[in-house]
């Protein structure tokens, strides 16, 4: 039985599946489902759906940037953006050039992602916490035109950072950027208000092109199936690719999401995740956008007082993030005592959430419900999330109900359809899939069969009731605190160091982040070497989410007959102290 509230809010959610749309779902082919859709889906650009929004309410507040002391109509917005967007067109960029956002969370970013969406600009979405090859990589691969950097902020200089590795910077003129290593770049620009050599101010080219009189034109040459995003997968082999999404893609995923959220009833939601990620842009800032919500930034990066504080303060009715979030949001409130806190929704995704945090954020935050999510950076952002109403159980067991026009199924290793509840990798049908990897035409063709099926490499079982769950992971990802990682790109840095032979990097249970790194290691005889020893060699390297906190010492890697490591088994060995 739902209870009360739980029937209420299933009320609220005007576009909930309706029990014709649940049958349609069962199929007598074993696992396999198809979610026809509440309502059509939306052809548009993501430009064209948000100056809609901004036109429907412009008085109402889009962006509240807590930490910039900065308050953003949709109006403002809009004429923002479609300023900078004008200004940069005017400056040599054309339609499908890459326009790159490295930032921490700030209004400017907001900014930048919908002036690129507006005059037909690809947004390249880069990890404020990238080192210089990591950097350097995602820059060459998209050859990017331009780069958005933010301002300063404690323990990220983004200017002095690139000067390091641009030395052109410093005798370049503005927007005519000549750079040995990044032969595309023409143009950096800034989010801050400093005068830096070399780059244009944001601020500055928005106030040069206020008319924005030729947005319109710009937004004529684009089409639905064009290329909008890019975001970087943790590839688990070789380096990240780049996963292209359309505009068709973005608008009516971020639509969808956004009516599960009951973001429609104008929310006022507190951003948590960094704006690079999925999570950040498409789930929570874009699908605000399409709803005409409110994103309060509290912080550039995270932090979890300044997170509690603009629940308080700025009133928030939503919160997305990951389940380590929430883990110290709750021991953070616990110890302040009673706040003034109450939420309609709160997003855990990323990860699974038990069945008791679940009942620790209805009591403490007092959430009326609790959803979760799953997708990929290849589907846009969502394939399944839970639906307004489902209990705590469902919530905690699966990663919620199939999305709208969409289809799944959960094949075995020969691609046959498997029965419903037995475990198999899943396989996707949807608007939302990739159009392609950037510029890997082989690994795309890999990813997709013949007649639009994306492999996940994730290992799920579905019901004929139209949820899902995770079971494993086929890839070797690694998921700390909702941060995807790789385990060769780390593998890849220690195994230059003289006195490691080879590496291997495996998650292990960790009661806050889920899964905590742990650095498995084959020294050359004689040898020592310690976590810190580990950490200054890594720091500078990568990114400092990814050094391992972790270090174990075999001497031989447990091996299968033709020679490959059992990373499972060496799991196994340092989950049970065997090593």
């Amino acid at each position: 039985m739902l209870s009360k509230n739980a029937l209420y809010l299933s009320k609220r959610y005007a576009g909930a599946i309706t029990l014709r749309s649940v049958r349609k779902l069962q199929t007598d082919q074993g696992s396999y489902l198809r979610n026809p859709g509440s309502e059509p889906l939306t052809h548009a650009t993501l430009g064209d759906v948000i100056a809609e929004t901004a036109h429907k309410y412009p008085g109402r507040v889009a962006i509240r940037s807590v930490h910039e002391d900065i308050t953003l109509t949709y109006e403002d917005l809009l004429k923002q953006a479609d300023s900078l967007g004008c200004a940069l067109r005017a400056n040599g960029f054309q339609k499908g050039d890459r326009l790159g956002i490295w930032s921490h969370n700030c209004a400017g970013w907001a900014v930048a992602l919908v002036a690129a969406a507006r005059v037909g600009l690809i947004s390249v979405f880069i990890n404020p916490m990238y080192e210089k090859d990591e950097l350097s990589f995602c820059v060459n691969k998209t050859k990017m035109k331009g780069l958005i950097i933010g301002d300063t902020i404690k323990n990220r200089d983004y200017y002095t950072f690139l000067n390091k590795i641009v030395p052109e910077l410093q005798t370049s003129k503005e927007l005519s950027l000549k750079s040995q290593i990044f032969p595309n770049l023409t143009s950096i620009i800034t989010l801050g208000k400093e005068k830096l050599s070399g780059v244009s101010n944001a601020d500055n080219l928005i106030n040069s092109f206020r008319n924005n009189s030729e947005v319109s034109k710009y937004g004529q040459e684009l089409k639905p199936e064009d290329a909008s995003l890019c975001l970087f997968t943790s590839g688990t082999t070789g380096d990240p690719k780049a996963a292209i999404d359309s505009h068709y893609s973005v608008v009516n995923n971020s639509y969808f999401i956004g009516k599960r959220l009951l973001y429609q009833e104008n929310q006022i939601i507190c951003l948590q995740a960094p704006l690079f990620h999925a999570l950040g842009s498409v789930v929570t800032l874009i699908a605000s956008l399409r709803h005409g919500s409110t994103i309060v930034i509290s912080a550039p990066t995270y932090n979890v007082a300044a997170n509690v504080n603009a629940l308080c303060a700025e009133k928030c009715t939503v919160i997305t993030g990951t389940p380590t979030m929430y883990v110290d949001m709750l021991s953070h409130i616990k110890s302040r005592g009673d706040l003034p806190i109450k939420l309609n929704v709160a997003l855990a995704a990323g990860a699974p959430c038990s069945p008791e945090l679940i009942r620790q954020m209805n009591k403490e935050m007092k959430t009326d419900y609790v959803s979760a999510l799953y997708g990929l950076t290849e589907t846009t952002a969502c394939v399944f999330h839970s639906q307004p109403g489902d209990s705590v159980d469902v919530v905690a067991e699966t990663v919620g109900y199939l999305t709208d026009h969409s289809e799944v199924k959960v094949v075995n290793d020969k691609g046959e359809i498997v029965p419903f509840g037995t475990p198999g990798e899943l396989i996707v049908r949807s608007y939302s899939n990739m159009i392609c990897y950037w510029d890997e035409p082989e690994k795309t063709k890999k990813t997709f069969t013949e007649d639009g099926w994306l492999f996940t490499g994730d290992q799920f079982t579905i019901s004929p009731d139209g949820y899902g769950k995770i079971v494993g992971r086929f890839k070797d990802i690694i998921v700390r605190g909702g941060e995807n990682i790789a385990p060769k790109e780390i593998e890849d840095v220690l195994n230059t160091h003289p006195d490691i032979i080879a590496s291997q990097i495996v998650g292990v249970p960790d009661e806050r982040l889920g899964e905590e790194l742990c650095a498995v290691l084959k020294l050359r005889e004689g040898t020592n070497f310690t976590t810190q020893q580990m950490a200054n060699y890594c720091s500078g390297r990568i990114a400092r989410f990814k050094i391992p906190k972790l270090l174990k010492v075999i001497d031989e890697f447990p091996r299968t007959a033709s020679g490959k490591i059992k990373r499972f088994k060496l799991k196994e060995l340092v989950e049970s102290g065997k090593i």
